[in-house]
């Protein structure tokens, strides 16, 4: 060969490495998974082996839509940005709507393969399928027959499905007093018209991590603020407002009386006109009763002072009046 000639004392002889004369290709991804980024393309590299060196999804999804950006170097078009292919791919990282068969030797048994290979300059990217998640559950406890936790069946299931199959309200339920707590937040909810109407608007659609609480009779009613003895006294079927607050030994010298609260059970503050109305009081209720603001005491020297100012001032306006009156005689 001629290339392959004999060698003399000084010959340097230097070997460059390949990417010296070819460019190393990338592909990249984001989305879903736990390590996005750009990632050096190696030869037969699929969607797969790029989602394992990007360590693997980041959400357990069964089923995950992805979406290869690829350009063509070799081509350039105003018009076109870049070619977009849509795959499905389910939790395995296999490719659902890339089937084929191939056969790698003349006569021999062909297989099926679910894989995509990429080209430089791919772009992933990731999402997880809409319309898959783990089940979401809504938590019932308090007085009903089954308390536990249960599946939402779909998104329209409402309080009163969600407490039927929790097999309804025990006999001492107190369904003014139950709850609905929504992002660690207190809903307050009339159940006991719910559960009389349950296709009203009253009714709730339950959503994820939701929890009902069905509460039980107290029996009993607190009475706080500007009364004799403020507390928490027991519950007598047909007491009024005005008897509570007998009970707390009346109003303190301090009391506003136009200043009284009703809070009901179910979360509901309605002021008490007592010159008009003196309703029952539901059990588990809270009479609040407000502080008259503080008067400013009569200080006899300083209005006589101000009295004494006033008198001056009149004076010498009497005194202005006469000398223009004299003046204009």
């Amino acid at each position: 060969d001629e290339q392959n000639f004999k060698l003399q004392p000084g010959d340097e002889i230097r070997t460059y490495s390949q990417t010296v004369f070819n460019s190393v290709r990338t592909v990249s991804i984001e989305g879903v998974v736990r390590n996005p980024g750009t990632y050096t393309l190696k030869t037969s590299m699929t969607i797969k082996d790029l989602i394992l060196e990007a360590g693997g999804v980041s959400k357990d999804i069964f089923r995950y839509k992805i979406e290869v950006a690829r350009i063509d170097p070799d081509k350039v078009d105003n018009e076109i940005f870049s070619e977009t292919i849509e795959l499905d791919m389910d939790n395995d990282y296999t490719i659902a709507n890339i089937k084929y068969s191939f056969d790698p030797n003349p006569g021999g048994v062909s297989v099926e393969r679910s894989e995509f290979e990429l080209k430089p300059y791919d772009y992933v990217s990731v999402r997880p399928d809409p319309y898959f998640r783990m089940q979401r559950k809504v938590t019932v406890s308090g007085a009903v027959y089954y308390p536990g936790i249960y599946s939402i069946r779909g998104p329209d299931e409402t309080l009163t499905d969600v407490l039927e199959r929790a097999g309804g309200l025990r006999p001492k339920a107190y369904a003014d007093a139950s709850t609905l707590t929504r992002n660690d937040q207190i809903i307050r909810i009339s159940l006991n018209q719910i559960l009389k109407r349950p296709r009203s608007n009253a009714n709730v659609v339950i959503q994820d991590g939701d929890q009902i609480f069905v509460a039980m009779h107290p029996n009993m009613t607190q009475v706080i603020g500007e009364v004799a003895v403020s507390g928490v006294y027991k519950f007598i079927p047909g007491q009024r407002v005005d008897d509570y607050i007998a009970m707390a030994g009346g109003f303190s010298m301090d009391a506003e009386k136009e200043d009284v609260w009703v809070t009901g059970p179910d979360g509901q503050s309605k002021h008490w006109k007592r010159w008009l109305s003196n309703p029952k009081v539901k059990d588990g209720s809270v009479i609040t009763i407000g502080r008259a603001k503080e008067k400013e005491p009569f200080d006899k020297t300083e209005f006589a002072k101000e009295m004494a100012s006033i008198m001056a001032d009149f004076v010498q306006i009497a005194l202005v009046l006469s000398v223009i009156s004299n003046q204009s005689q």
